[in-house]
C-alpha cells in the first residue's frame, strides 16, 4: 500500500498533546486586543486617525460610561509615561491647573490631587488613586476617585497596546454625579473627556517626534 504519512504538524501534535492543550489554553486566557473590539467601520475610522468615542448607558446609573478610542504616533511606553508626567500634565491639558501626587500606597500605586478649572462651573478639585500595570498586551493606568464634592464615584483606565510601528489607547472612565446641578452636563463630560485624550494624543506626538523628551515614572 501506498499510505502517506501523517503530517509533521498532525505527528507532533498526536506524540505530544499536551502542546495541543497548552495552545487552546492560552489562546482561551489571553484578551482581545483593544482594536478588535471595535466594528469594522470603527476601525476603519481609528485607522485614518479618528476619534472613536462609544457611550455605553448602565443600569441605574445617571451617566453612561466613556470610552475613547484613538491611534497614537507614539510608543506604548511613551504614552504611558506622559499619562503618569503629574508634574507636567497642567502644561498640555488646558484646564488642569495642577496634579500633585498626595501619597503613594505602594511602588506602582499614587493618590493624586487633580485642580481643574470647568469653564461652566468653577474650579474644582478631587483626589483620584491612580495604579500603574505592565500588562502581556500593553500598560494599564487604572483609577479610582477616593474624594469629591461632585461625584459620588468615578472609575476608569487608560489602556494602551501596540499598533504596528504606532500605539492604540482606549481611555474608558464613568462618572457618578453626586448632584443634579452635576447630573445636568452629561454633554459637557463627554466633551471634556474627548478633550482630554486629544491633549495627550497631541503632546504624546509631540514629544515622540522630539526624540522623547523628559519621561516620568510611576
Amino acid at each position: 500500500m501506498n499510505e502517506k504519512p501523517p503530517a509533521p504538524v498532525y505527528t507532533a501534535m498526536r506524540k505530544s498533546p499536551a502542546l495541543l492543550l497548552a495552545a487552546l489554553a492560552l489562546a482561551a486566557t489571553c484578551p482581545a486586543s483593544i482594536v478588535n473590539e471595535l466594528s469594522a467601520q470603527d476601525r476603519a475610522k481609528l485607522q485614518s486617525g479618528g476619534n472613536v468615542l462609544i457611550a455605553i448607558d448602565k443600569p441605574g446609573a445617571t451617566w453612561p460610561e466613556v470610552r475613547i478610542y484613538r491611534k497614537v504616533n507614539a510608543t506604548p511606553q511613551g504614552v504611558t509615561d506622559l499619562f503618569l508626567d503629574y508634574e507636567n500634565a497642567d502644561s498640555f491639558i488646558h484646564n488642569l491647573k495642577s496634579a500633585v501626587v498626595e501619597n503613594q500606597p505602594d511602588g506602582n500605586t499614587k493618590d493624586v490631587r487633580y485642580t481643574v478649572k470647568l469653564p461652566v462651573l468653577f474650579t474644582i478639585n478631587y483626589l483620584v488613586r491612580n495604579r500603574y500595570e505592565k500588562t502581556p498586551q500593553g500598560y494599564t493606568v487604572h483609577w479610582n476617585l477616593l474624594e469629591s464634592l461632585f461625584a459620588k464615584s468615578a472609575v476608569g483606565k487608560l489602556r494602551v497596546e501596540p499598533h504596528g510601528e504606532t500605539s492604540v489607547i482606549c481611555y474608558a472612565n464613568h462618572v457618578e454625579p453626586a448632584t443634579k446641578l452635576v447630573a445636568g452636563l452629561r454633554n459637557q463630560a463627554l466633551k471634556e473627556a474627548s478633550n482630554t485624550v486629544d491633549a495627550i494624543v497631541k503632546e504624546a506626538e509631540r514629544r515622540h517626534a522630539a526624540g522623547g523628551g523628559a519621561q516620568a515614572k510611576l
